[in-house]
């Protein structure tokens, strides 16, 4: 039986063929997208045996999962910067270098037209785990007492991801730095305006 990670991921190769193997899936869901992607041709770009990834991936769908779950965990940043807004502008900037790199188009894409029940399982599971770094920012901020306890912080969530998935997903608009900054701003000000003060 192949030994797992604490988080579900297989141990048993180097860290650079893991690598090389990722790097290969990338290339294959840009170039020919995820009904197209085979583990042999997987294992032919990466310069493995495709025993090899059978070994550690029995599906197509695990061996995706473990890319998407990689990849996305080096973007979110999990330090208290101190404040809402500081914690809101890091994570920000986490999320456009993560949707404004190639492969998340194509990951987006899988996520809005899979069809195999395990990769669909597989990606609800990764939304769940996306959603627990995103909302960090929030619970600390109510912890601070500048937002208020019963914030609604699932939706504070959606309105703060929805603009990035509609340009890779919808209108095709660049996400780049200024777009970072109008989002930040335009969030914090509607999330948590400044207090006007009384007379």
């Amino acid at each position: 039986m192949t030994e797992t990670t604490s988080r579900g991921r297989p141990r048993g190769l180097s860290e650079r063929v893991r690598q090389e193997v990722h790097a290969a899936v990338r290339r294959l869901l840009v170039a020919e997208g995820y009904a197209a992607l085979r583990l042999d041709d997987v294992a032919a770009a990466a310069g493995v045996h495709k025993s090899t990834l059978y070994r550690q991936w029995a599906t197509k769908a695990q061996l995706v999962q473990d890319v998407l779950v990689t990849g996305e965990l080096e973007h979110y940043p999990r330090v208290d910067e101190g404040s809402l807004a500081a914690d809101i502008e890091a994570l920000v900037r986490g999320l456009v270098r993560l949707f404004r790199d190639p492969t998340t188009v194509a990951f987006v894409q899988t996520r809005a037209a899979a069809d195999d029940p395990g990769l669909r399982s597989g990606l609800h599971e990764l939304a769940r785990q996306d959603t627990e770094f995103v909302v960090l920012p929030f619970e600390r901020a109510i912890a601070r007492g500048e937002l208020p306890p019963d914030a609604d912080v699932g939706m504070l969530v959606e309105l703060l991801v929805a603009p990035l998935l509609a340009r890779v997903a919808v209108t095709g608009q660049p996400i780049d730095d200024e777009f970072g900054q109008r989002l930040t701003a335009t969030f914090l000000a509607l999330a948590a305006p400044p207090a006007v003060p009384r007379l």
